[in-house]
């Protein structure tokens, strides 16, 4: 299989990157060209602004037989693929989305749910959905095969967001973890980043058409829970601080998590030859943490200014 990443020197698309090669499929990337290529065996390695048409026709005439789109962020951002490659019958695209782009739920939603505005996520999940809808209209008349992934938290080895690792730094110094208290009881799923790529792998040629798959490991999770599972990693106790933070804080600017149930139903996966998400959270958490105190990774999230005034409350 020939296949193009678009994107390439981080975590996800990085993974994919990786085991494409490994599986020995002839890959290339497409990346900015900012940052350290860590992928080795690459076939090429293309770089591309690609919000900057003139600079996206280093793919004009390039055929790849699969394109995993893991950079995409807007609608801007599929336009200029599709102009430089001119996908066709020929080509399976698949499209990293968001479980963002629905509307507000308190139940698990399935892939034909209501999309739309989610206050919670703002301009990220409509973005997202643009980026969806430009590539389902131009499916429509190109024919190649869309398949559109739309996962839950994403973490384990290679996280390049200050996620799991805050509550591993919190955990390791011994200080109390802040988490947030709603009037009720927020629950969210997560998907382990191998789980993540064996789903984007096993999509080309497995429907016709346009296809979007949630991605998550179904077991819904408390923060607490969340705490306790990387506590548990780490053979430590933990210190949880139960932060009641409505009317006085944002939680975003104490924790890394979104206050907000966001749950994904994953039943359709079980209708096609698609690999499921199976790795439960205590043990990506130990994969985590075990890639984690190897590789210490010292990137705090700047929003989170108000750790200390959550602890007060």
């Amino acid at each position: 299989m020939k296949a193009l990443v678009l994107g390439g020197t981080q975590f996800i698309s990085q993974a994919v990157a990786q085991t494409l090669v490994a599986c020995g499929h002839e890959t290339s990337i497409l990346t900015r060209g900012r940052r350290p290529v860590a992928v080795a065996g690459l076939a090429r390695h293309y770089r591309a602004d690609r919000r900057d048409a003139e600079s996206m026709r280093c793919l004009r005439g390039a055929r790849f037989d699969v394109v995993f789109d893991c950079s995409g962020y807007a609608a801007c951002d599929a336009r200029t693929v599709l102009e430089a490659l001119r996908p066709d019958e020929r080509t399976a695209y698949v499209f990293l989305s968001s479980g963002a782009v629905y509307l507000p739920s308190p139940q698990p939603v399935a892939e034909d749910a209501p999309t739309g505005p989610n206050e919670a996520w703002g301009a990220y999940g409509l973005d997202k959905l643009a980026a969806e809808e430009l590539l389902t209209c131009a499916q429509a008349s190109a024919g190649f095969q869309l398949s559109i992934v739309r996962p839950a938290y994403v973490y384990g080895p290679g996280n390049n967001l200050y996620r799991e690792s805050f509550l591993f730094d919190r955990l390791e110094r011994g200080v109390p973890v802040p988490v947030p208290v709603p009037a009720g009881e927020t629950r969210t799923q997560f998907a382990f980043i191998d789980d993540v790529v064996r789903l984007l792998l096993s999509l080309p040629g497995a429907h016709e058409g346009v296809e979007a798959f949630n991605c998550a490991c179904p077991e819904a999770i408390g923060w607490e829970r969340l705490v306790h599972a990387a506590a548990a990693a780490m053979g430590v106790e933990p210190h949880v601080a139960r932060v009641p933070y409505e009317g006085v804080l944002e939680p975003r600017s104490f924790f890394p998590f979104r206050d907000c149930t966001y749950l994904l139903d994953m039943a359709k996966e079980g209708r096609f030859a698609v690999e499921r998400p199976s790795t439960g959270l205590e043990e990506g958490m130990r994969r985590a943490y075990a890639w984690h105190r190897v590789h210490d990774p010292a990137a705090p999230d700047p929003k989170m200014t108000n750790g200390e005034v959550a602890l007060g409350l």
